[in-house]
């Protein structure tokens, strides 16, 4: 199922591309590190199953259609990186959060 979900929204971003949410925590961390959202973008199309930690879950706030899915990828950087990605068939994939996971 996570392999299937992966590859369905890497074809999405690689298409049509992806929003990213200018939220302060993901905005500051882009800006600390030097990433762009061309690395965001290359950070995603590079996730592996094993990077997967939950989902799929329904958003809490109700508006938004989709499913929540959770991963966390230590590759690019010596942190781990949170990545909250919301999937709404057939072909809208949005990144609620990116930055430095809180929880090490």
């Amino acid at each position: 199922m996570i392999k299937a979900y992966l590859k369905d929204i890497k074809k999405i971003i690689v298409e049509k591309g992806f929003q990213f949410i200018k939220r302060e925590k993901n905005v500051k961390f882009l800006r600390e590190y030097g990433l762009l959202i061309e690395d965001v973008k290359k950070i995603i199309l590079s996730l592996k199953p094993e990077d997967y930690i939950k989902g799929p879950e329904k958003d809490h706030n109700q508006k938004y259609l989709g499913d929540i899915w959770v991963f966390k990828n230590t590759t690019y950087l010596d942190m781990t990186i949170y990545i909250k990605i919301r999937y709404n068939p057939p072909d809208e994939v949005v990144c609620i959060s990116f930055h430095e996971d809180m929880e090490e």
